[in-house]
């Protein structure tokens, strides 16, 4: 009997040992990977504090620019009047766009996707129920359409993801003078 419970005893400390080991191995390696949003694009802010990122998703034959967060591992994008959840996205590198700020509409739009119907679509942001959320909108639609709460929004009020444009000084051209001694 005495023979069993050491048996037993030592079985035990050997599985505990080797678990520990699993966890610890399995912690290191955690520890190592990046997370994709790490290089992302912050576009945004939710109502309930969270960082909102750019995701591009393939949708009824477009590519629609969308928002993702962090431990979501989804693409929420404006579509039709509705806020569709999209599963295969990528999530575009922030240093894709250079210098950028974001800007009423005007010139340097950023090009982010390419509508249905082969409208360019630039990403646009808008204040909206005390958050900052992020959209689309193209050339001539005055409008950023935000995804919020399961539908597709039309906002009037809104800025533009735009390149940052060189700035340009000019200074007056020198004055020819003559200086007589």
């Amino acid at each position: 009997m005495l023979r069993v419970i050491s048996c037993f005893l030592l079985l035990l400390s050997v599985q505990v040992i080797f678990a520990q080991q699993i966890i610890h191995h399995h912690t290191t390696v955690h520890q190592h990977l990046r997370s994709p949003l790490t290089d992302a694009l912050r576009i945004g802010v939710d109502t309930d504090g969270k960082i909102l990122f750019l995701c591009r998703a393939k949708l009824f034959n477009s590519i629609q620019p969308g928002k993702t967060w962090a431990g979501y591992d989804r693409c929420n994008v404006p579509y039709g009047g509705k806020e569709y959840i999209v599963d295969q996205f990528t999530i575009p590198n922030q240093h894709e766009f250079g210098h950028y700020n974001w800007e009423r509409p005007g010139h340097g739009a950023v090009p982010i996707g390419r509508d249905t119907n082969g409208n360019i679509l630039f990403v646009c942001q808008s204040n909206f129920r005390n958050s900052i959320q992020p959209g689309k909108t193209w050339r001539g639609h005055k409008h950023c359409n935000i995804s919020y709460a399961g539908k597709e929004i039309i906002t009037d009020n809104y800025r533009i993801l735009s390149r940052m444009q060189d700035m340009v000084v000019h200074s007056p051209a020198p004055r020819r003078t003559h200086s007589y001694y």
